[in-house]
């Protein structure tokens, strides 16, 4: 009697297999897409694949990473989940704090504030301080082996930001206040911004991958970028507490009394903060951890 054939994975494994980190991925997805168009699957299998990305994710196997690179992705991956957090402190500015919004009476909003542009300035601080020497390190390894690409996706960290505040300022000659033209302006200069923060950061991290620089240049950068990743944690979980304390205690503005909107920012923000600080953590231990002889 011959033995059932099946198509392969599924679409659903196959999306969970994508949850995986690229190493985890490199290592073991072959595998794992071997075994399961053998014995086939469904959705209980493709929930278990997913259940376990995270495991993977907070403690990722020593043997699948060394030092450098550990440290590497550890940078690549906070500087995407950085870029996206500051992203949305600048609309959490944009706002709140500019628009004056203080729910008096109740002084933790206040108070969150001020938390928020403390640790959002360490953040970007740090981030700069640790981030620019191991940028200046690639732009002169891809400039000694001639290799283009990996110059043109570094110099994208300067170009996109740059077009983006000189297409923002431009835009910005007509429509002297998008917030006050309606909402469409408003969150047209948003989603752009994001796409150019997203742009921007994944450059560098493709160029890291790619180029694999070594040296003193990425351990400072692992460990500064631990540290931003923790202060912009804070300034992210700071403000996603400002806005429920405005969605509860303000009524001059109706558009924090959407309950809805403030759990979604606050999973986002949360979502986000998580994978900055767990992958953050990673790269400090890797900095300071003893290389193996």
């Amino acid at each position: 009697m011959s033995r059932p054939v099946h198509a392969g994975p599924g679409p659903l494994a196959s999306l969970a297999l994508m949850l995986y980190p690229p190493a985890w991925r490199e290592r073991y997805a072959d595998e794992v897409r071997a075994l399961l168009e053998e014995a086939g699957s469904g959705p209980a299998t493709a929930a278990s694949l997913a259940v376990r990305a995270v495991p993977a994710w907070v403690n990722p196997p020593r043997h699948l990473h060394d030092r450098g690179a550990r440290m590497r992705a550890s940078v690549a991956t906070v500087l995407v989940a950085w870029s996206a957090l500051t992203g949305v402190g600048a609309v959490f500015v944009q706002l709140t704090q500019l628009q004056g919004f203080r729910a008096p009476g109740h002084p933790l909003v206040q108070w969150c504030y001020l938390i928020f542009d403390a640790a959002l300035a360490v953040s970007v601080l740090t981030a700069a301080v640790g981030g620019v020497p191991l940028w200046l390190q690639m732009v002169r390894l891809a400039r000694r082996e001639r290799r283009r690409r990996e110059l043109a996706w570094l110099w994208m960290a300067v170009v996109v930001p740059a077009g983006y505040m000189a297409a923002a300022l431009t835009a910005l000659t007509v429509v002297h206040d998008p917030e006050a033209s309606g909402s469409w302006w408003f969150a047209g200069f948003a989603v752009l911004g994001f796409g150019a923060a997203g742009l921007a950061s994944a450059g560098p991290a493709v160029a890291l991958k790619r180029l694999a620089p070594g040296g003193p240049a990425v351990a400072l950068a692992a460990a500064a970028s631990g540290v931003a990743a923790a202060t912009v944690a804070l300034a992210g979980l700071a403000s996603a507490i400002a806005a429920a304390g405005l969605c509860l205690w303000t009524t001059s503005f109706a558009g924090y009394h959407h309950a809805g909107l403030a759990w979604a920012y606050l999973l986002f923000v949360v979502t986000i903060a998580a994978t900055a600080t767990i992958s953050g953590g990673r790269g400090v231990r890797a900095t300071f951890a003893i290389p193996a002889r």
